[in-house]
């Protein structure tokens, strides 16, 4: 069984693998009225030079050091200064008499939390719990504190200093960073907004009215949907876990949970 048998044999699974995953999404695209006549992959596409020109952007970008250490404990910073001046300026607007000065102070102390909460979660939260910055730990110990690695960010009492928001860092950890990422754009992927909105899609309603609907979950989707549906996935990978053993057979565990559902549950 030499090597160019081997390989042959990887590459018809890996062929096989990849056609079972389109039909997969095809048949997800069709049960939502989006049907896609071609794959998000070309048959031009070639992996060779995709796969060259990945390595040659990681060549580019070189080993990370201490001036991306620098840049995160800049990005920190300027999270915490928001948080706080957002804090200070909501209690000067309300300290005062109604009017104008009101107003603005409440806007801006506003944008100023949401952009730190914002960044605290999609620059820094995102990027340590996806291990962008665990060589540079290993490699400048010195530059960069231990907190800012995969596993240890945001847990314990730092999560009230690192990254307090509606999900738990580690049940953010299992739906994004495990299912989301190792099952795009499948059924597996608790993201797969397709799928998600398949109950809204189907209801006999105006598309002006499914349109404005996503009002609401533009401001509560965190609390109502993100929320419930992370640490659904958490209890899930823990198999001696209430949720995994007592897991209506009825209902698919790719299903999204929503905050709504806790009615009918058992």
């Amino acid at each position: 069984f030499g090597p160019s048998r081997w390989g042959r044999a990887v590459g018809r699974e890996r062929l096989r693998q990849e056609r079972a995953s389109r039909k997969l999404c095809l048949r997800s695209a069709r049960t939502a009225g989006m049907v896609a006549e071609t794959f998000v992959l070309k048959s031009s596409f070639d992996p060779h030079t995709f796969l060259a020109d990945m390595k040659a952007a990681r060549d580019a970008v070189g080993e990370p050091g201490e001036a991306d250490a620098r840049h995160l404990h800049k990005l920190v910073r300027l999270a915490q200064i928001l948080a706080v001046t957002g804090q200070v300026l909501m209690f000067a607007g309300v300290a005062q008499p109604f009017g104008l000065m009101t107003g603005l102070c409440c806007a801006v102390g506003a944008f100023f939390i949401s952009t730190a909460r914002c960044m605290r979660w999609t620059i820094i939260g995102h990027h340590v719990s996806h291990g962008g910055y665990d060589k540079l730990q290993r490699s400048h110990p010195e530059a960069l504190p231990k907190q800012y690695k995969r596993g240890i960010f945001a847990t314990g009492y730092r999560r009230f200093i690192d990254w307090l928001d509606w999900m738990l860092p580690g049940a953010w950890d299992v739906e994004h960073n495990k299912m989301h990422h190792y099952y795009l754009s499948e059924n597996k992927d608790p993201d797969l907004v397709e799928r998600n909105f398949e109950l809204l899609h189907a209801m006999p309603l105006p598309s002006v009215l499914k349109y404005a609907s996503m009002v609401f979950w533009m401001f509560t989707w965190k609390a109502t949907y993100y929320s419930p549906n992370t640490f659904k996935e958490l209890e899930l990978s823990r198999p001696r876990s209430l949720a995994a053993q007592r897991w209506p057979k009825s209902r698919p565990r790719t299903e999204p949970l929503t905050v709504f559902d806790f009615a009918r549950l058992p």
